[in-house]
Order: C-alpha cells, then structure tokens, then sequence
C-alpha cells in the first residue's frame, strides 16, 4: 500500500498505525525538489492527525469539566479546543443557556464573552461585557476581554489601557502581558513590545520558572535584534 492509499484510509478509518507507516514514507521520501502533490498529502495527513487529536483532547476537557465543573481553566481551554475544530457556536450555545439560567452571575458572563470572542463576534462580547462590568466594575478578566474588543476594532491605546488596567487587578495574570508584547510589536513600537517581555521573563526568572522563561528571552532577543536593524543608517 502507497502512502497515498495510507492517507486515505487514515482519513476514514483513523488508524494510528496507518499514520505512523504514512508519516514515516512521507518524510523518507519528500526532498526540495519534491512536487506539490506530495506536499499537499503530507499536509493533509497531519491535518487529519490534528483534528483526531484535537478530537479526543475535547473528550478529555469534557471528562475533566464533569469531574471539577467549578474549574475555569478546564471551560476555557474546552472552548478553545472546539474553536479550532471549527465549532466555536458550541461554546456560545453552552455558556449563553448557563448565563440565561443564571442572570447575574460574573462567572458566566466571562465564560460567554470568551466564548464570543474565540468566535470572533465582537459585538456581542461587547454586550456581554458590559452587563459584566456593570454588575462588577473592577473585574480583570472581563476588563481583559474589553481590550481584547478593541484591539480588533483598531483601538490599540485603548486595549493597552485596558490590559494595563487587568494586570493591575490580577498581577498573576500574565495574559493581558502577552497580549501586550504582541500588540505593540504589530504596531512597530518595539521598544515597548521589548518592555513588555522583559516584564514577563523577571517575573519567571525570580520564581525559578525555566522553561517558562525560555519563550520571553528568545522574543527578547528577537525584538532587540529588529531594534538595532531598524536603527541601522539606510535601513
């Protein structure tokens, strides 16, 4: 059986085996000079591989959701899952049933306005959180999520004044950082894109955390190397 004829079947029957024998041909064979038919199935073979896995990873959060239901981690990571599978409405279907059956509960207004914004639908985020944020003013997460909106809407002050605002309230928080670090750095304000990082890695280098410090020194690095090029005369 060729490789082709191995996808095929992993597509349908999903046999791990068939992908392990599929992979293992693939990149025995493919070189630089290889055709973009070969490319194309490779590609698809992991495509496949991907969403089986991302399959049985929705299986397990929904294990775990029922066994600590009052986890949020467990929620977020769930809908993210799904999003990725392309099926991010399952997640505004759940959490918009629970915020309905629970009118005024902060929990599930930020679990809905998650669930919106891994849609994409920022208008009604932007609903959610402000009946959030009317109910609790000095929320972090929902405050997070407010600048999240405006990023996507072209307000970039306006999300870093926001995340600025959710780190304050939640100093173990991180995310508003990263969101931070990525945001200046498309804007081009490297400078501060470099701050933003530095903040990370001295807060991990001084609990001890290795390997979470490994992704801020290399962007570190990354930025202050696109710095100095950018200072470069004729640049």
């Amino acid at each position: 059986m060729d490789k082709y004829e191995l996808v095929e079947r992993y597509e349908a029957l999903g046999d791990e085996n068939d992908f392990l024998t599929a992979k293992r041909l693939f990149e025995q064979e493919l070189t630089g000079q290889s055709g973009a038919l070969d490319r194309r199935q490779y590609g698809y073979l992991l495509e496949c591989h991907g969403r089986r896995t991302l399959r049985r990873a929705v299986d397990q959060y929904e294990q775990a959701m029922s066994l600590d239901p009052d986890q949020d981690k467990i929620q977020y990571q769930w809908m993210q899952a799904k999003a990725a599978l392309g099926e991010p409405e399952d997640a505004i279907t759940r959490y918009r049933n629970r915020a309905a059956s629970a009118p005024g509960d902060v929990r599930e207004l930020r679990l809905l306005s998650s669930a919106y914004l891994v849609a994409r639908d920022y208008g009604a985020a932007s609903d959610v959180i402000d009946t959030g944020l009317g109910l609790a003013p000095g929320d972090w997460k929902l405050t997070s999520d407010r600048g999240e909106v405006k990023a996507a809407r072209g307000d970039p002050d306006g999300a870093l004044a926001d995340w600025r605002r959710a780190h304050e309230l939640n100093p173990e928080d991180f995310g508003p950082v990263y969101s931070s670090a990525f945001l200046l750095e498309h804007q081009g304000r490297l400078a501060e894109a470099i701050g933003a990082w530095r903040h990370i890695l001295e807060y991990a280098d001084a609990r001890g955390w290795e390997l979470t410090a490994v992704w801020p020194r290399q962007e570190l690095q990354r930025l202050h190397k696109l710095l100095e090029d950018r200072q470069q005369p004729g640049r």
